[in-house]
């Protein structure tokens, strides 16, 4: 039987973000009795300490932070149910999400979205706020219906289909030492600072593709997380990175960055959508895939 109802799960997660009892109170819109008696009465119901006060700041305990983070996932999901709804009370028979790995851009949703409409005036596709080193996951978690992954995905239960081809690039700032070499070689990457989105090896990605075949590792190594995170270091002419040129080239525009092939030949890449293949919406999946394909070749 659960124990925690939804306004203990919103008190829990808000403490975590404000660290107090009048600042939960303002973003909930109750009063502070009211999240005071929340706060015993969850501590109560679970008999495990949650919170505890350090001065006029009140933290969450190792049992508070698990049970904040499970609440963040559950408010979440609530509220993207209620916003579906709402949406179909509107007209739109169907929502359908769109993600992507943690490592590609979005410049294709717009014209995405104006040839949905088009299409499928009925349907609304959203793009999910949750990037991912693990494509695949978006899909296995029902967090998302498509997901671009810039590499296929070997799972039974996931049609990975081939977009456009692409090429991994080199990233870095114009004052760098290596931006006035017309091809980066793997081997001058020895004695750089690299920053990536996360230091765990991807199919097709840097780390198989030009590390591992050269036998060679940059000389320190930064996980990031983002994109953003990862062109904001690089500018700074602190670090270089490896990218698919269709993510980094419009926004290697606006900030400047030199943009270099890797080897003589190029390194190739290429992006996929993936979605689960016993999907409810097989035709708008298929459809999805060609408009997606177009957009692309855009902006290729």
């Amino acid at each position: 039987m659960i124990k925690l109802g939804f306004h203990h799960l919103l008190v829990i997660q808000s403490i975590g973000q404000t660290g107090s009892v009048s600042g939960t109170a303002r973003e909930i819109g109750v009063t502070q009795s009211a999240i005071s008696h929340r706060m015993k009465e969850a501590e109560r119901r679970i008999s495990m300490t949650l919170f505890q006060r350090d001065g006029h700041r009140i933290s969450l305990t190792q049992a508070g932070r698990r049970l904040s983070r499970s609440a963040q996932t559950i408010l979440d999901e609530a509220t993207m149910a209620e916003r579906d709804l709402e949406r179909m009370s509107s007209g739109f028979n169907v929502i359908l999400r769109i993600g992507a790995a943690c490592y590609a851009g979005f410049e294709w949703y717009p014209k995405l979205l104006n040839l949905m409409s088009e299409e499928y005036p009925n349907v609304s596709l959203e793009v999910v706020s949750d990037v991912s080193a693990d494509p695949a996951a978006l899909l296995s978690n029902n967090l998302a219906d498509f997901v671009l992954s810039a590499g296929p995905v070997e799972q039974a239960d996931i049609r990975a289909v081939p977009l456009v081809h692409d090429q991994l690039v080199a990233v870095m700032s114009p004052s760098h030492k290596l931006s006035n070499s017309r091809v980066i070689e793997p081997s001058d990457f020895v004695n750089e600072t690299y920053v990536t989105h996360h230091t765990l090896p991807e199919n097709g990605r840097e780390y198989e593709s030009i590390f591992k075949p050269a036998n060679i590792i940059p000389k320190r190594v930064i996980s990031a997380g983002r994109t953003l995170a990862v062109l904001e270091l690089v500018s700074s002419g602190q670090a270089i990175t490896i990218l698919p040129r269709l993510s980094v080239k419009s926004q290697a525009v606006h900030m400047g960055l030199s943009i270099k092939p890797i080897s003589q030949s190029g390194i190739p890449i290429t992006w996929y959508i993936l979605h689960k293949k016993k999907s409810s919406e097989e035709k708008v999946a298929f459809k999805i895939t060609d408009l997606l394909k177009i957009c692309l070749q855009e902006l290729m």
